[in-house]
């Protein structure tokens, strides 16, 4: 059986239907997607501290999710918000209220002037979870996501990518030296063109696809589409 692979419009089809046809809350999407990556990083964990990097979308939603359950786990979990606050909305900001209402340590970065007071952060970590950007990024990384990156290929922390590492365009692949050298990456629902490009393997690692439990038949009418 061939692989699936989907792009960036597709990818955004397969969420639409599944919440506007099929009644599929896009928050249950997002807990599917958390525990994916939760299992994808246990397989490999030992110990040591666990440093989730935010945006302020929905892949920075889903790392807040995945720190619900690292706590829940007993694992020493902090996150680190990058980008402006405010514009965390729906599924986002409710799984990022959970984890502040839980007490997980929570810092925020909204400009590349703040770094120095979150880069010991990066050297404590035995594991970085890339949670800053998605498969809508276009383009070169801006400031301060780009510092982050940066700070990212520049730890000796092994480095977990959700959905795909920041930085790396979903369709045209990465971009060098504006893009996370994950050592792993969990992407979701299909393989995305951007991950199979030749050099792409440098800067992903080893590519899971997680399921994040929308309707199997959901692939099929997006592709038809």
């Amino acid at each position: 059986m061939s692989q699936v692979v989907l792009t960036r419009e597709q990818v955004r089809d397969v969420d639409r239907v599944a919440i506007e046809e099929f009644g599929m809350p896009g928050i249950v999407l997002m807990e599917n997607a958390a525990r994916g990556i939760v299992e994808l990083l246990l397989r490999q964990y030992d110990s040591g501290q666990v440093l989730i990097a935010c945006g302020v979308g929905n892949n920075g939603g889903d790392g807040f999710a995945v720190a619900r359950h690292l706590a829940n786990r007993g694992i020493d979990v902090s996150i680190i918000i990058v980008g402006d606050s405010s514009k965390l909305t729906g599924d986002a900001a409710i799984n990022e209220s959970i984890a502040r209402k839980m007490g997980i340590p929570i810092d925020m970065l909204s400009d590349s002037i703040d770094l120095k007071g979150v880069t010991t952060k990066f050297q404590e970590a035995a594991w970085v979870i890339d949670a800053l950007l998605g498969t809508g990024t276009k383009g070169r990384a801006r400031s301060p996501y780009l510092e982050v990156i940066e700070l990212m290929n520049q730890s000796q922390a092994s480095v977990l990518s959700v959905d795909l590492p920041s930085g790396m365009d979903c369709d045209d692949g990465p971009i060098e030296g504006a893009t996370v050298c994950a050592d792993v990456t969990g992407t979701f629902v299909a393989q995305k063109p951007g991950l199979l490009l030749n050099g792409s393997a440098n800067f992903t690692g080893p590519v899971e696809v997680i399921d994040i439990g929308q309707p199997a038949k959901i692939i099929e009418i997006v592709r038809s589409m």
